[in-house]
């Protein structure tokens, strides 16, 4: 008898460890108890973050969270998502939530009075980014002038050593009156000097690695030095574009056509390298990519998730570059800045001002954007760079 009920026992252990295990998995996964249907429901969860976090989390307009945080055993449907946190820009967006997953929620909110630091103050004219968005280099006038670079990636620290003097003025060559063309590797880059008519007089090459260096002139192999660069800006682009959809490949406008140079022909005006040849802009992950259309219209291309959208017309507009996080893209129009996600939607005001020659790009870690302004300056003097604080 006491071994029977032994047995008993075990099963009924056996059952209800069962049982609670199989609730527990059924939990998890999100199967929810409807006591009144008597049924069990599926469910959805969101995976919601932001930065900055705390904000708060309303879905379908009622507080539910603050973030970050997940939301579960949520009816599966498409709901109202507003995330906000108070000084910071609102997010929000229609959501899709479906049965047994998980959607995921990034968020990026901006302050709506950024802080707005001076990088230089002793103006900085014709300033160039180069490709890998690292660098930026500019001239300065007068006999303590020259040409500098500005590393991106740095904190900024007005005054100090952020800025680096790559090459002095000389008699004959006053930086503030070249324009820069960068390498494609960023290594490089070729000071332009011109004369009244716009004709090439001199091309100065320095070294963004050295400071206080003696350029030399290269005008007699700047053809070569120039082809070179472009043929490597090619190979690369065209490696990028193997793996797309030949509808994307065709879909570019018609503006991305290579100017062409003999070997024995010195380029008389201002060359400009094409650094997208194929028409196409890669996000910094190399996930999307942002084309102008036949149609002029902007269009992002997602290729992880083989979607394609097309961004709202936008009045005014200077450039469109990428955001570095590759989810969002920074807009530039007359008097304004604003950053919106792939897809189109929140578009967001980050800077409302005036800005010198749509000079506007955001720093490699985002935490920051760089534009050239005179912003409490008089109109004589030279527009400086500055930095907005978006984090």
């Amino acid at each position: 008898m006491l071994a029977k009920n032994r047995v008993i026992f075990s099963i009924a252990a056996a059952i209800i460890i069962f049982l609670l295990a199989a609730a527990a998995i059924f939990w998890t996964r999100g199967f929810k108890p409807d006591f009144k249907s008597g049924q069990i429901k599926r469910t959805g969860i969101i995976v919601a973050s932001s930065i900055p976090t705390g904000a708060q989390v309303y879905l379908d307009d009622r507080l539910t969270s603050a973030t970050n945080t997940n939301i579960g055993f949520l009816e599966p449907k498409i709901y109202k998502v507003k995330i906000e946190k108070d000084g910071y820009t609102i997010w929000q967006k229609e959501v899709e939530v479906k049965a047994d997953l998980a959607t995921e929620i990034k968020v990026l909110l901006f302050p709506l009075a950024p802080q707005i630091k001076p990088l230089t103050s002793t103006g900085a004219v014709n300033p160039s980014l180069s490709p890998d968005s690292a660098k930026i280099v500019y001239g300065v006038s007068g006999e303590r002038g020259g040409v500098y670079l500005l590393l991106m990636g740095q904190t900024p620290l007005p005054f100090r050593q952020d800025t680096r003097l790559l090459a002095k003025n000389q008699p004959n060559f006053d930086f503030s009156k070249a324009t820069f063309l960068f390498g494609p590797d960023s290594k490089q880059v070729i000071a332009q000097f011109t004369n009244e008519k716009n004709e090439i007089v001199a091309n100065l090459l320095i070294d963004t690695d050295k400071s206080e260096q003696e350029p030399r002139d290269i005008t007699g192999s700047l053809t070569a030095t120039l082809t070179s660069w472009q043929d490597q800006i090619n190979a690369r682009a065209q490696t990028q574009a193997l793996t797309l959809p030949q509808n994307i490949k065709d879909a570019t406008a018609e503006a991305s056509v290579n100017q062409k140079l003999e070997t024995t022909q010195l380029p008389t005006t201002n060359y400009q390298l094409n650094y997208f040849p194929t028409g196409l802009i890669f996000s910094p992950d190399e996930e999307k990519i942002l084309f102008k259309n036949k149609e002029g219209k902007y269009k992002i291309y997602d290729s992880k998730n083989k979607k394609e959208y097309t961004l709202p017309n936008f009045s005014d507009l200077v450039n469109v570059s990428w955001y570095p996080d590759s989810n969002h893209l920074v807009i530039i129009r007359k008097d304004l800045v604003t950053i919106i996600e792939t897809d189109g939607t929140n578009n967001m005001t980050v800077f409302s001002g005036k800005f010198e020659d749509g000079f506007v790009f955001a720093g490699p870690t985002g935490d920051r954007l760089i534009i050239l302004t005179t912003l409490t300056q008089t109109e004589s003097t030279p527009a400086n760079l500055y930095s907005i604080n978006l984090r």
